[in-house]
């Protein structure tokens, strides 16, 4: 079994790789501009989706003005089932965006797979009302076979600026177990942070490129660590609520 996740996981990765290439170099350079010019990176999700947020947040080797959108009710670790329900809720994706103090200058990154609720289409939609560029991840295939379930009648992959497909099958898992009527294993996670950390060490390279110094956090057990990341602190910390 291990054997054939592996084998499924390395096909979506390949498949990332011929597919989406060009689409992931574009949101790097719209996450290098937004580093460039001092914006913030926000990060929105629902449910198994906002993991990436964490994923980017305060990570060693990644970018320090990242603001993942955790402290919500959206989150499954609020409550599985009320995080399912505020999928649907208008003007909650809206709220936590305002809150966040999304404005101008900064990027939003939308992640969610099956890409038709309420919560990342509206998430897509205000952050460009707001003249903020977006970055979706979703699966296209899977969201084309489902119904838009929000006022707006669109899928995310149709309402961002630049849509990055996860190549997620129907339903997130891929394997078949002989006698049991349902598949097991999920992908997205895994196919999400592969994109997302390609993104951010795109947008690292061409910042040193530039001759830009990029904001990336070390890991708090290296020497020199607590003088490096105590910078850092210091200059996001006002726009990051997290911190």
């Amino acid at each position: 079994m291990i054997e054939k996740y592996y084998s499924a996981i390395l096909e979506i990765l390949e498949r990332i790789m011929r597919e989406e290439r060009k689409n992931i170099e574009k949101a790097a350079e719209l996450l290098k501009e937004t580093v460039k010019n001092n914006g913030i990176v926000h990060v929105i999700g629902a449910g198994h989706s906002a993991m990436l947020g964490e994923e980017l947040f305060y990570r060693a080797g990644g970018l320090a003005p990242v603001n993942p959108l955790l402290d919500s009710d959206i989150n499954v670790s609020h409550g599985a089932e009320k995080s399912t329900a505020m999928e649907d809720i208008r003007d909650y994706a809206k709220i936590l965006l305002k809150s966040a103090g999304t404005r101008e200058g900064d990027i939003v990154i939308v992640v969610s797979t099956s890409g038709v609720n309420q919560f990342p289409v509206e998430a897509a939609v205000f952050s460009k009302e707001l003249g903020v560029k977006t970055i979706g991840i979703t699966s296209i295939g899977y969201s084309q076979t489902l119904q838009p379930r929000n006022i707006y009648g669109k899928r995310l992959f149709e309402v961002v600026d630049v849509p990055i497909d996860n190549k997620v099958p129907r339903g997130d898992a891929v394997l078949e177990v002989e006698g049991f009527p349902m598949k097991v294993a999920p992908v997205s996670t895994i196919t999400n942070c592969f994109i997302a950390n390609s993104i951010v060490a795109i947008a690292i390279e061409a910042l040193v490129e530039e001759g830009i110094t990029p904001p990336v956090w070390l890991s708090a057990h290296l020497p020199g660590s607590k003088e490096h990341n105590s910078r850092l602190f210091e200059k996001y910390r006002k726009r990051i609520k997290l911190l």
